[in-house]
């Protein structure tokens, strides 16, 4: 069997074009060889969040093909195609932009403004940092500082 890693690869190469056509974009890969079968989770949303069953469906048909046509995975294999959901935790610099405008819980390697975990309002988000409103004002956190963030769901 191919490793996970180059797997996740290949298939990210075909699902990119189909979900450039559908308006999204791959989220995460997860490669999960039991036994004889590999079970493949693809995570997909909007650019700006919030994606449907419909598109999943969509999404899953046609990679289907192109996995069928392209590698060699035989019927050993299930794709999932889901949605990553509003409470993921975000990875880096696009999930961040995701939720561009909306309240974060961002949890830190290190200390920034004397604390380890900021939450508010995600006001900007930049390659190498962003900015995050809280009750006292705003806080630039370094990208490099950030050791997982989450979108507050009220």
């Amino acid at each position: 069997m191919t490793r996970p890693e180059t797997l996740a690869a290949d298939i990210q190469q075909l699902a990119d074009p189909i979900c450039a056509e559908l308006g999204i974009e791959v989220v995460q890969i997860n490669i999960n060889p039991y036994h004889e079968v590999v079970n493949i989770q693809l995570f997909a949303d909007r650019p700006a969040g919030g994606i449907g069953m419909e598109e999943c469906a969509a999404l899953n048909r046609r990679l289907v093909e192109r996995l069928d046509s392209e590698l060699d995975l035989g019927d050993n294999y299930t794709l999932e195609v889901a949605s990553p959901g509003l409470d993921r935790p975000l990875a880096g610099y696009r999930d961040l932009r995701r939720v561009l405008g909306r309240d974060v819980q961002v949890f830190l390697k290190e200390a920034v403004d004397g604390r380890r975990e900021i939450t508010g309002l995600l006001q900007a988000v930049r390659e190498t940092d962003i900015i995050v409103h809280t009750r006292r004002g705003d806080i630039l956190v370094p990208m490099d500082k950030v050791e997982k963030a989450k979108q507050v769901i009220n």
